[in-house]
């Protein structure tokens, strides 16, 4: 017999996986399908596609569970698109388990067999959880021990705090380092990322020519996604006279602390605001950690101007920015003391 089993997982709990493992005691195969594929760094939906998928994959490995399948399924503006878009992505299947009325009527609707799970008294949703999360209490105990792995290298739990604070004030970091250029691509679309920002003062790399701006371009472009390259947010910057961050030791950060003291700087970070208010952004240089990179005082300044900024560094590794502690309002600006 093969079951679907229709969630969004946001997160996985062990609600979902005491249903899932007691679901495989009858099936053959379980089809999984994690809803609102397309959704994530919401209040509903914080994580993405992929980090729900990395939390059901290594709960099932933990418990030894292997009769299943993982599909993702965009929400769709009809219940006919909806229902015929699952048709094409998971197949046939047997019976339906499931909570969710509106997911029943719907199958019910096109005459597939679905029945409800009803849920424990002391389980909570995940609606309920991330409201326990934003009010700083423990939720250990409702998770697996997976999903928490999941969550704590994606820093999750500052995610869905900042989600709640900032709401869709964000602007997504990364460093091109090394990486090959499908492999970047697929990186940033995987965030949902529809514009990258190139913030390097020279967009141009000799020992990596992928991440030259001609040919970068081109290949994002290709991929739906746009690129700009502003100057203006560009490090190699030249020390003040009279610098006032006296912070900063290292000549480069100071040099641009010193930088963002100016108008240019300012013109910037105004349209990067404004489009980070219009699609999903990312700004990129070229160093794969930020702290060694201009983009983490250029974090500062989003921050102080009331932006959640979140660091991408690989695969489902992400962390949130906080604003370094030396940093002290000034003028509107930053001052690193």
């Amino acid at each position: 017999m093969e079951i679907l089993f229709i969630g969004r997982f946001q997160p996985f709990h062990k609600g979902h996986l005491k249903t899932l493992i007691s679901l495989a005691k009858k099936a053959d195969l379980i089809k999984i399908v994690i809803g609102s594929k397309q959704f994530s760094f919401e209040k509903r939906n914080p994580f993405t596609f992929q980090e729900r998928k990395e939390m059901i994959e290594r709960s099932f490995k933990k418990e030894n569970l292997k009769n299943f399948m993982i599909f993702g399924l965009e929400d769709k503006n009809s219940d006919s698109k909806w229902f015929k878009e699952l048709i094409k992505t998971v197949g046939k299947f047997d019976v339906h388990y499931g909570g969710n009325k509106h997911v029943r009527a719907i199958l019910l609707h096109y005459k597939k067999q679905t029945k409800t799970i009803k849920r424990h008294k002391k389980e909570l949703s995940g609606t309920e959880i991330r409201k326990l999360i934003v009010e700083n209490k423990k939720v250990t105990k409702f998770l697996t021990p997976e999903t928490l792995r999941v969550i704590r290298k994606t820093d999750g739990f500052e995610r869905i705090k900042n989600i709640k604070k900032t709401n869709k004030k964000r602007v997504f970091t990364i460093g091109h380092s090394t990486r090959n250029i499908n492999d970047f691509i697929d990186l940033i679309k995987e965030y949902g990322i529809k514009e990258v920002i190139d913030i390097r003062k020279i967009p141009m790399s000799m020992h990596n020519p992928q991440f030259n701006a001609v040919s970068l371009k081109r290949d994002l472009i290709k991929n739906g996604v746009e690129y700009k390259n502003i100057k203006e947010l560009g490090g190699l910057r030249q020390n003040s006279k009279n610098s006032m961050n006296t912070f900063w030791e290292n000549n480069s950060f100071r040099g641009f602390a010193d930088y963002m003291q100016t108008r240019n700087f300012k013109k910037g970070l105004v349209y990067l605001m404004k489009a980070s208010a219009k699609k999903r952004t990312v700004i990129m240089c070229a160093e794969i950690l930020p702290w060694q990179c201009h983009r983490s005082l250029v974090s500062d300044a989003l921050v102080l101007k009331g932006f959640s900024v979140t660091h991408i560094i690989n695969h489902n590794e992400t962390f949130e920015h906080k604003i370094n502690k030396h940093a002290i309002n000034y003028r509107g600006g930053l001052l690193y003391k």
